[in-house]
């Protein structure tokens, strides 16, 4: 008698479709999307409609330029989808974006436009310190409170 097949049936890596975002299992390494259906609108020129868990191809026209300018990038290397943040501060990003705009004659970009941009695309915002720094800083706020109390 025969051991019963202990491989699940779906087997392969998880991956995300690079037309709808979706979660799907891979039987091979080269596969970008989930479906037939969505390997024909890619070949098409449909848009992608994946929004975040597209990644850069799904990003609005504001996140590609910050993107491209290096503005925002990924801070994780997360397994399904990596997380991405701006690297600068976000009034340093929306005024050298607007300048960039202007010069090309693309019009004003609201802050309004620029933040919904932002969340759309679920980009998070940029932070100074590392949580090293953090527990770097309670421990010095934490020394001198004892320096306080000693004398």
């Amino acid at each position: 008698m025969t051991s019963p097949n202990t491989t699940p049936a779906r087997a392969g890596r998880e991956r995300i479709c690079t037309q709808c975002g979706a979660t799907y299992r891979s039987q091979r390494n080269s596969s970008l999307y989930c479906s037939p259906a969505c390997r024909k609108k890619a070949n098409r020129g449909t848009a992608p409609t994946g929004g975040p868990a597209a990644g850069p191809a799904g990003f609005t026209v504001i996140t590609k330029a910050l993107l491209v300018a290096g503005y925002v990038g990924p801070i994780t290397g997360g397994k399904p989808v990596p997380v991405y943040a701006l690297t600068v501060p976000f009034e340093h990003a929306l005024d050298e974006l607007s300048f960039q705009f202007n010069r090309k004659g693309w019009g004003y970009i609201s802050r309004d436009e620029f933040t919904e941009a932002l969340r759309s695309d679920g980009i998070q915002g940029f932070a100074t310190r590392s949580p090293a720094a953090v527990e770097e800083k309670r421990w010095q706020d934490r020394q001198r409170q004892r320096e306080k109390r000693a004398t």
